[in-house]
């Protein structure tokens, strides 16, 4: 009997995913945290020179050898929509294989409020710290030229509009950073059940780096416009 419903199963299992983020949008929160589900296998930034040494270093390669058949309910990996690396160019194939099975899902991360994401990069940019940042006892004061804001916003939509746009045949599950930080328990069970694994309470793996309000991350805040 066993053997019969694991051949039942096999067809649907496991479940193949991709979470398409930018960077500074929780998505190392995201991913950190639902690598602890016993039922999922949560590859890293599959993308990155210097993650999976093991991988292959070509990307259609790289790409499905993560994302191969495990004993796990779930294997996933972390995509940056726009993630240039010269030394890398052949890693754009990883994409190609991505669009051409619709069959993979796809958990599509933004941050709405994209002047603190631009913050936070210039932030972890000063520091040379993209990861944890809490023992930072001095946080920088940034200024941010209004050109720049402007310039970033239509960059990080363009970045996702082109992903998104080869993806129409994909199942999409959107989630913001805005959520996580908010409503974080009740926005991962969502995440979960979209996986088809079990929702199981889940820790953030990370706390937030920057708990100050913009106006004193950023030292011209009030010549960035309103709604800014």
């Amino acid at each position: 009997m066993p053997q019969l419903i694991s051949a039942i199963r096999s067809p649907e299992r496991p479940t193949r995913f991709v979470v398409l983020s930018q960077p500074r949008t929780g998505s190392s929160l995201l991913c950190g945290s639902i690598r602890w589900h016993p039922q999922i296998l949560m590859h890293g930034e599959l993308l990155n020179p210097y993650y999976g040494e093991e991988l292959p270093r070509e990307g259609a390669a790289r790409f499905r050898t993560a994302m191969a058949a495990t004993a796990h309910d779930a294997v996933g990996c972390k995509l940056h929509a726009c993630q240039p690396n010269p030394d890398c160019a052949e890693w754009e194939a990883a994409w190609d294989e991505l669009c051409a099975d619709p069959m993979i899902k796809v958990v599509h991360l933004t941050r709405l409020d994209t002047l603190a994401q631009l913050a936070s990069w210039r932030i972890a940019d000063r520091l040379d710290r993209w990861g944890d940042q809490t023992d930072v006892a001095e946080r920088p004061v940034i200024r941010i030229d209004p050109s720049e804001l402007t310039w970033f916003r239509r960059w990080n939509a363009m970045a996702y509009q082109v992903r998104l746009a080869r993806l129409q045949r994909h199942t999409i599950l959107p989630v913001t950073y805005e959520a996580l930080r908010d409503q974080w328990q009740p926005t991962v069970d969502g995440v979960l059940r979209f996986l088809g694994v079990e929702p199981m309470p889940l820790d953030p793996c990370a706390t937030q780096n920057e708990t100050r309000p913009l106006h004193e991350v950023i030292s011209n805040y009030h010549e960035l416009g309103e709604g800014a």
